[in-house]
């Protein structure tokens, strides 16, 4: 299964990678279009990192009254098929990680896709904190 590896020690709050996984899902740099977050920790410098685990069994999934999300089996991520999607929340209020999020005003469900296998928030991470684990299958 492929997936994000974050390693929130070496989080800097840099906020790269909020910034390319919204441009990628939107061209347009705004926390509401990410499926990355950071929460910055000013005082402790440990930020925590909100991201999905591209769970083997996601809760998400199971949720889902109209069985709009699904397994891409080239990328290994759990994607959302829009046009299927009703908009009803319970993948958002299921997801036990907190890592989906509705975007915008369109409350289409945003859950990180792995950018089609390319996983752009690793790359843009300088600082070793997000590597990405390719799809094994």
């Amino acid at each position: 299964m492929a997936g994000l590896i974050v390693k929130k020690d070496l989080c800097t709050g840099c906020l790269n990678c909020e910034a390319v996984c919204s441009l990628r899902h939107t061209c347009m740099h705004s926390r509401n279009s990410t499926a990355i977050r950071v929460d910055l920790e000013l005082f402790s410098g440990l930020h925590s990192v909100t991201f999905c685990r591209q769970c083997t069994h996601p809760e998400c999934l199971r949720s889902c009254p109209v069985d709009a999300i699904f397994l891409d089996k080239i990328t290994g991520a759990w994607r959302i098929n829009s046009d299927t999607c009703i908009r009803c929340g319970n993948c958002i209020s299921a997801c036990p990680f907190g890592a989906m999020f509705k975007q915008g005003s369109s409350k289409i469900p945003l859950k990180c896709n792995l950018c089609n296998g390319e996983a752009l928030c690793a790359e843009a991470c300088k600082f070793g904190a997000i590597t990405f684990k390719e799809n094994q299958s």
